[in-house]
């Protein structure tokens, strides 16, 4: 198992080649085939160079850094009989009633579709249950929701222990699965979360570091976490690539909501319609869904940061994917990161719209200096857009900001005049730009754009307006220290509440 590498590897074992993979930031595993006792020797190669015949998902005008190396580990699990039980996922079928569904999943050839086996919740009492098709579904025992205020977790152990198979008429180990019960839906124009509505007070999140890169230590993560709950925000915008496992487990422990997606970044037509590139997008799409099923943090699953989406070609790719996750049986909705805003037609078949933009930085009018100025250019950009996916789509989906902001600089001050990039500029704009969202009663969300700095080109073209190779969008920057504008979006994510 490979918690993530860039951009591509390959492995062999005692000179035989096992795999290779060609999905920057996935989790993935290979197997490895009958090893005898005694030593063997792993080989592993890794290439970080973005050369686009051979990497089709990570292409050069990507804004973020393209790793290279293991991120998060490699682990080699051993397979000591014929048939194992390797995972269980469950599913929330009945959040009334603490109902769910398990699925159990083998390894090794033959595996039984039909058997018993000995199941215990929370450390309980064990009981005997039929499985078919390798599913049942039982209600769980005193249990408690998940939500992101009270981010409950239960825990499943499933022991095989007979079937007509012979490989599971012996004793087998238990195999514990950590899950919660929540049900994640949309009603008017709001997003649910186990049937109220909740507003998503969020921030975009790169895994980067000065030091570590991207891979970021757990204790780096948990300060990450604990930052954005001082915030008061409830929402984290996994940008642009499937999450590592550790980072969903402190999400789902300290109750902090989810969008993970697939890796892309303003895709254009050269690519979406290149077989190879849309048949990876669908392979990580549904491996990234299938990681994360067990984790009650992931809500949304999402795919390609703003592709050419006024595009035919686009709309292809995106239903080929929207079909992909739903696919999965995940309970996530679906969406993508849109900013053709006022062209869009990929998102006919979403769950949620979502959108990003940038007025007075990169897009819309520019101010001339007055907050007055930027203020009106800032409701005006927003009405226009959402007035365009109403009247396009004509529909009440939950519309959500999924990125918006401007730079600043760590330490560069201008309190007088708040020149761009400096920390009294973010400030001033980010608490604007928050005050006219949480105005809009048709926006069900915003994820600012970004939690901490991230690493990213330094000598392509769009290096020209990245400071020392760096995105400074941050709230904080690479070292995680705060700027100005973190009191401000505290004062008001705080204020603003979750049911509006």
């Amino acid at each position: 198992m490979v918690d993530g590498a860039g951009l591509r590897s390959r492995f062999w074992i005692d000179g035989r080649e096992i795999g290779m993979s060609k999905l920057p930031w996935s989790r993935f595993e290979f197997a490895t085939g009958p090893l005898s006792r005694g030593t063997h020797e792993l080989v592993a190669a890794v290439d970080s160079v973005v050369d686009n015949t051979k990497v089709k998902l990570f292409w050069d005008f990507y804004d973020f850094y393209p790793f290279g190396g293991f991120h998060h580990g490699v682990w080699l699990d051993v397979q000591t009989k014929p048939v194992e039980l390797r995972r269980v996922v469950v599913r929330t079928r009945d959040i009334k009633t603490g109902r769910v569904e398990l699925e159990a999943q083998f390894v090794g050839k033959d595996a039984p579709q039909d058997f018993t086996a000995s199941v215990a919740f929370d450390g309980g009492a064990p009981r005997e249950v039929a499985f078919t098709n390798r599913r049942a579904t039982l209600n769980v025992p005193n249990f408690k929701l998940w939500s992101h205020d009270a981010p409950n977790l239960h825990t499943v152990s499933v022991t095989p222990s007979g079937s007509k198979h012979q490989a599971l008429s012996t004793k087998h180990q238990a195999l514990s699965t950590r899950f919660g019960i929540r049900q994640v839906g949309t009603a008017n124009g709001r997003i649910t979360l186990n049937g109220r509505p909740v507003y998503l007070k969020g921030v975009n999140r790169h895994e980067s570091h000065y030091e570590f890169g991207v891979t970021t230590p757990v204790q780096l993560m948990y300060e990450d976490v604990q930052n954005l709950k001082d915030l008061g925000g409830n929402f984290i915008r996994g940008s642009h690539y499937a999450q590592c496992e550790s980072f969903l487990d402190l999400c789902d422990e300290l109750g902090v909501l989810v969008w993970e997606e697939s890796l892309g970044w303003g895709n254009k037509p050269k690519q979406l319609k290149d077989p190879e590139f849309c048949d990876l997008q669908e392979e990580e799409t549904r491996l990234m869904v299938r990681n994360s099923i067990n984790h009650p943090c992931v809500i949304v699953s999402a795919f390609l940061n703003e592709p050419d989406s006024d595009q035919p070609v686009c709309k292809v790719l995106v239903d080929r994917l929207i079909d992909t996750i739903r696919a999965e049986d995940s309970g996530h909705l679906v969406t993508f990161a849109c900013h053709r805003n006022l062209k869009d037609i990929c998102h006919t078949n979403t769950d949620i719209i979502a959108y990003n933009t940038y007025p007075c930085w990169y897009s819309w009018e520019m101010d001339n200096g007055s907050a007055e100025e930027m203020r009106r250019n800032i409701r005006a950009c927003h009405e226009e857009i959402v007035a365009y996916f109403r009247n396009h789509y004509k529909d009440n989906r939950p519309i959500i900001v999924s990125e918006t902001g401007v730079k600043a600089d760590y330490g560069v001050r201008d309190p007088r005049g708040k020149a761009q990039y400096t920390e009294d500029h973010q400030a001033e704009y980010e608490r604007i730009m928050l005050e006219e969202m949480f105005a809009m009663k048709d926006i069900a969300g915003v994820a600012i754009w970004q939690f901490t700095d991230c690493k990213t080109y330094t000598r392509t073209r769009g290096a020209r307006n990245r400071s020392y190779g760096v995105n400074t969008g941050g709230l904080y920057d690479l070292y995680r220290r705060p700027k100005l504008v973190v009191d401000e979006v505290r004062a008001l994510y705080k204020a603003k509440s979750e049911s509006d």
